[in-house]
């Protein structure tokens, strides 16, 4: 486990229609009640939505959209389990942003392979529980958006990717899976990652990074 200095500020707001939310920082936005975590920033005129969440949380991504009068220019998908795409089929049909994935996980996401899982059983069942399909996911090296970069962080799937935001108030990850956080730690999630070594390298990459505010797929935003 890696120690933590403190916890981001967050501020929890109401729209007015009671949807709630978390604003990370100025133009970053966590969406309540997606499971894992999905967040919302905005850089040089585009909106850009990091994960889908489940399908049932689909509602609550397009009830803030629709609150704040909005709509997604990108989804970029950190990485192929279920609880981070399976929302992307509404929130595509709706908006028709452009959609993003490393290279390993669109045959995923598409269907085209099991979910990459060290469960048996649950790569079996996958494709009974595949995204709904959506016409086209881009390889993420083609995303081209002013101070956002792309990081390989594998080891959860063998694609996990980190985007990167630079701004002048800081630098901001979105780490999808590649962390964890509980109580104020980032962690490995050895149970459901294909490779713990990779895992674990990837996250001494990105608290190499320090100082940096981590989002994770699952916990809290950490500043380290």
């Amino acid at each position: 486990m890696t120690h933590l200095v403190k916890a981001a500020g967050v501020e929890r707001f109401k729209t007015q229609r009671s949807e709630v939310f978390m604003k990370v920082a100025q133009g970053i936005d966590l969406i309540d009640g997606t499971n894992a975590n999905v967040y919302v920033f905005a850089v040089d005129g585009a909106v850009v939505q990091v994960d889908a969440g489940f399908d049932k949380s689909a509602q609550e991504v397009l009830s803030y959209y629709e609150s704040k009068g909005i709509k997604p220019t990108a989804v970029i998908l950190t990485h192929s389990h279920m609880d981070h795409i399976r929302g992307l089929k509404a929130i595509f049909d709706l908006y028709r942003p452009s959609v993003y994935a490393h290279r390993y996980e669109i045959p995923v996401i598409t269907g085209q392979r099991p979910q990459y899982s060290k469960n048996r059983l649950m790569s079996v069942l996958s494709p009974f529980f595949k995204v709904p399909p959506v016409p086209l996911i881009n390889d993420v090296t083609g995303l081209t958006l002013p101070n956002v970069r792309v990081i390989e962080t594998p080891g959860h799937t063998p694609g996990s990717i980190t985007i990167l935001l630079e701004r002048a108030d800081g630098r901001f990850a979105f780490v999808g899976d590649a962390a964890f956080e509980r109580d104020g730690t980032l962690y490995v999630n050895e149970r459901y990652s294909l490779d713990v070594q990779k895992a674990r390298e990837s996250l001494r990459a990105i608290t190499s990074l320090s100082p940096i505010t981590v989002l994770p797929g699952h916990g809290k935003p950490l500043r380290v």
